[in-house]
C-alpha cells in the first residue's frame, strides 16, 4: 500500500481537524446556552423600553402568564380573606374576585411588567428601569428577571428548545 492510499484509507474521526471542529462546536453549543438567557432579557428590555407589546410575543407565553397571575392572585386574596376573624373578608372575596381579570390584563401589558417587583401603580411603570434588571439562574431551565432591588419578584423564564419564555409572574405582593 502506497502511502497516497493509506492517506484516503485513514478514518475521518482519526485526523485532528475532525477533533477540533467537534470540540469547537461543542463549546459553541455550550456558550449559547450559557448566554442565552441573557439574551432574551436583552430582547425583553428592549421591548418594554420600545413599548412594543407584538413583540414581546416573542418572549412571553401570555396565555400561560395570564392563567398562572390568575391562580397567585386568587390564591392571595383566599390567604388574605381567611386571616379575617370578623367574616367580612369573606364578603369582600364576592366583590373583588371578578376584578381579577381586570388587575391581570392591566398587570400584562408592557408598563405593568415594568412595573413588577418595584411598588410603582401598573399603568406607571417605568418603562426605563427594564435597564437595571437582573437575571437569577433557578437550575439548568429557570431564571427569574428581576429588578435590581427586589431579587424575589420578577418574571420566570423556562427554556424551550433552544430559546427562553416568560411563563410566570412572581409576585409576592398585591399591586396597590
Amino acid at each position: 500500500m502506497n502511502p497516497e492510499t493509506q492517506e484516503k484509507a485513514t478514518p475521518m474521526f482519526k485526523k485532528p481537524v475532525f477533533w477540533f471542529v467537534v470540540l469547537a462546536g461543542l463549546l459553541l453549543l455550550l456558550a449559547y446556552g450559557w448566554f442565552s438567557p441573557y439574551l432574551t432579557l436583552r430582547g425583553i428590555q428592549q421591548s418594554i423600553q420600545r413599548n412594543n407589546p407584538s413583540a414581546l410575543e416573542r418572549y412571553i407565553d401570555f396565555p400561560r402568564v395570564r392563567e398562572s397571575l390568575r391562580a397567585d392572585l386568587n390564591r392571595m386574596l383566599v390567604e388574605q380573606a381567611s386571616q379575617d376573624q370578623t367574616g367580612f373578608g369573606a364578603l369582600g372575596l364576592l366583590f373583588v374576585a371578578p376584578l381579577i381579570d381586570q388587575l391581570v390584563s392591566v398587570l400584562v401589558t408592557p408598563e405593568g411588567l415594568a412595573s413588577i417587583g418595584t411598588g410603582q401603580e401598573p399603568q406607571k411603570g417605568n418603562l426605563e428601569a427594564v435597564r437595571d434588571w437582573r437575571l437569577k439562574r433557578e437550575g439548568f431551565s429557570r431564571a427569574l428577571l428581576h429588578p435590581k432591588d427586589n431579587p424575589n419578584e420578577g418574571l420566570l423564564m423556562e427554556r424551550r428548545g433552544l430559546g427562553w419564555k416568560v411563563v410566570r409572574l412572581q409576585i409576592n405582593t398585591l399591586p396597590k
